[in-house]
């Protein structure tokens, strides 16, 4: 799965680590945990390549779920290390959105 982001910033940085935990409508999905080198462009977009360990169980429980709605309720929480020059720090990410889910 890949994870488009946007940087707001004046400044490029570089993405290092993320440990994120993703949830669907209330329900853990997986956890991912990942060493990068990826560079973040100023004032652009990039994506982030995720790769998760999925609970079969909330993965079965989550799909029957999002097969009679068109939205979820995504939750992304945990920590990603991101910096410049060789000096990195850890910042934590809570995000949650509604996204539209299609299938066709």
């Amino acid at each position: 799965m890949d994870m488009i982001y946007y940087n707001p910033n004046g400044f490029g940085l570089e993405l290092k680590r993320t440990e994120l935990d993703i949830f669907v409508n209330g329900v853990l999905l997986g956890h991912s945990s990942q060493d990068y080198q990826i560079t973040i462009p100023k004032k652009e977009q990039f994506i982030i390549p995720i790769t998760m360990d999925i609970d079969m169980k909330n993965l079965i429980k989550n799909s029957l779920t999002t097969l009679f709605n068109k939205e979820v309720n995504v939750k992304v929480t945990g920590s990603i290390k991101i910096g410049k020059a060789n000096v990195f720090v850890s910042f934590p990410v809570n995000y949650e959105g509604i996204h539209a889910v299609d299938f066709l």
